[in-house]
């Protein structure tokens, strides 16, 4: 695997200019997020019912829209990021919404020293960005230890019963989907402009785009930019051994067939923790250890 750890993906600003542009999309996210099928937040809240699950955490929650829709569904729901920024700005558009959800940051492994308790059910977003085993591993043990015995996690990626060629054809895919050079969007806002501009380059199992916000203030004009990976390292293997590692006592891909884009098929990944009474504790595991230090 062609893996660069020191790639760091600047989610503030990402958060910073997509609030900027919120007066496009702040009157119909709550559409966007459920989507023609409904997607990983329809099939979140779906599992959380069947599992009689109380309190349920969006650890990727980004400016907060699927943790609102989620708790207008009658959820209960509080929302994590890695982003400040984008915590700080979920808890603004919570308020302008009315609606009543607990937001704070903190990245996955360190979960448990953050969270006001633990959840039965938590939704994540971009595990399969994670850059390295190591990471991947250490994020897992803590969403683990942030879960409730007998809770889950559930999140994307490949599947089982996918070929382990599987994410590097979606990446192929994906290339293909739109040009490498693309003009995201454009704003204005008073005085202020904006256009994003999405540069893509492909490498064998990740594409990279990085992406240009040019603005615009009282005829002074700035350029920031930040990367984002999506790779295809992990394969239903690597999240078997991975979420087997951190400690879950069973991983499981479910079926939603009218949940995916344009009410299609939806696949997602669920991992168990086990009931306290089901498996007795054995010896902690490389990621654990390192989570304890």
């Amino acid at each position: 695997m062609d893996i660069s750890t020191d790639l760091m993906t600047d989610w503030d600003l990402i958060h910073r200019w997509e609030w900027f542009r919120r007066d496009r999309w702040r009157q119909s996210f709550r559409a966007a997020v459920h989507g023609q099928g409904g997607g990983a937040a329809r099939a979140f809240a779906d599992l959380a019912q069947k599992t009689d699950a109380k309190v349920l955490l969006d650890a990727s929650c980004g400016l907060g829209r699927r943790a609102i829709y989620l708790a207008e569904k009658g959820c209960t729901l509080l929302g994590s990021d890695i982003s400040g920024t984008a915590v700080n700005l979920a808890r603004e558009l919570a308020g302008k919404e009315n609606a009543t959800v607990t937001f704070f940051r903190s990245p996955w492994h360190e979960l448990p020293k953050h969270m006001p308790h633990h959840f039965d059910g938590i939704l994540v977003t971009g595990l399969n960005l994670e850059p390295s085993w190591d990471q991947l591993g250490i994020s897992l043990v803590g969403l683990y230890h942030a879960l409730h015995p007998g809770g889950f996690l559930m999140f994307g990626g490949a599947t089982e019963g996918e070929p382990e060629g599987g994410p590097k054809e979606r990446v192929e895919r994906e290339w293909l989907s739109e040009p490498p050079e693309k003009v995201e969007w454009f704003v204005r806002d008073g005085k202020v402009t904006c256009t994003m501009v999405k540069l893509r380059s492909k490498a064998a199992d990740y594409i990279d785009e990085r992406l240009l916000y040019i603005s615009d203030e009282n005829g002074e004009s700035r350029l920031e930019s930040t990367t984002l990976r999506r790779p295809a390292y992990w394969t239903w293997r690597h999240w078997r051994d991975v979420t087997r590692m951190a400690g879950f006592s069973n991983l499981e891909t479910r079926e939603y067939p009218d949940f995916g884009r344009d009410g299609g098929k939806l696949l997602i990944n669920i991992a168990w923790k086990a009931n306290s009474s089901d498996t007795p504790p054995g010896p902690p595991s490389e990621a654990e250890k390192h989570y304890e230090d």
